[in-house]
């Protein structure tokens, strides 16, 4: 078996698996930037070593052979990948990229949803009062950016806390969470070990708003307070598919044992880990490509000599 073939795929599995692990005790923005910039080059590493894993059984073919001239029947003995494996890996490939495809339908769909809900909210004012008993707030992202926050919560929260929640809804539209979501739902679809890496994400970008609300407010212990207290009031209040819910996403407990404690600090030696596996995963198919090239360059010889 030739490694440098398989070794994309070894490195975008890695790429999957190690950043959602490595993130926990990085600052929350600096977490979700490596997590969305390594399940990217995941998908893409992955996608790729699949591709070129299944086109191994393509060159197979004589007639691919004649028209590319070079010898199928040389490859057949070079051949790195066993025809099993490559068929295999494009049953997998057809599959991914079935469930991307999938995946963006959704996320188009989703998208619409949330534009049709900024339009029947009416107003022009960023922030949205409505009348509901049930306490909520979310924020929704996209163009006109909406905070909605219920009359329930409201009169939930004393005026301290309605600030907290306000300013965690505004860092969720400053610093456009949705889309850092999105890209990492996408890349979960076409990977599916990226699935973790998808719900640290989560976790991340609410972390990420608690930090900047504790920021702007100046007070991690009422940031936290105001999160206990809203999960409790709207544990069963239904809340939009498509926003960014102030207490409904990423695990509450973590988030306030984070604020009761200092801002965790950049730790490069993560910074520099991450920032190595990525180089390696996005140089490996330069690396993969070039040997099933030479391989390929010794079968083109073999016709030469042949004729």
């Amino acid at each position: 078996m030739e490694i440098p073939v398989y070794l994309p795929l070894l490195l975008a599995v890695a790429l999957a698996v190690v950043p959602p692990r490595l993130v926990r005790s990085l600052p929350p923005a600096v977490a979700v930037w490596s997590l969305g910039i390594s399940a990217v080059l995941s998908a893409m590493t992955w996608i790729f070593s699949l591709g070129l894993i299944a086109s191994t059984a393509v060159e197979r073919l004589s007639t691919v052979g004649r028209y590319v001239h070079f010898s199928a029947a040389h490859w057949r003995h070079v051949d790195p990948v066993s025809v099993r494996t490559a068929i295999g890996a494009g049953v997998v490939l057809a599959g991914c990229l079935t469930w991307f495809g999938i995946a963006l339908i959704r996320e188009i769909l989703a998208a619409r949803e949330v534009r049709h809900l900024g339009r029947e909210l009416g107003v022009t004012s960023t922030v949205v009062f409505v009348d509901d008993a049930a306490p909520h707030a979310y924020a929704v992202g996209g163009r006109p950016p909406r905070i909605v926050l219920s009359s329930g919560l409201l009169r939930t929260l004393d005026p301290a806390e309605r600030r907290a929640v306000l300013a965690h809804e505004r860092a969720h539209l400053l610093r456009r969470h949705h889309i850092h979501l999105r890209v990492l739902r996408l890349a979960s679809a076409v990977n599916p070990l990226l699935r973790s890496a998808s719900r640290a994400g989560v976790l991340a970008v609410e972390r990420w708003a608690d930090e900047d609300a504790a920021g702007d407010l100046g007070d991690r212990t009422l940031v936290a307070r105001t999160l206990v207290r809203a999960a409790l009031a709207s544990a069963d209040s239904p809340i939009p598919a498509g926003v960014l819910a102030h207490s409904g996403n990423g695990d509450v407990g973590r988030r306030v044992a984070a604020l009761l404690v200092a801002p965790p600090r950049l730790r490069w030696s993560i910074v520099a880990a991450s920032a190595a596996l990525a180089i390696a995963a996005a140089a490996s198919p330069v690396y993969a490509a070039d040997d099933i090239g030479a391989l390929l360059s010794a079968t083109c010889a073999t016709v030469h000599i042949d004729r």
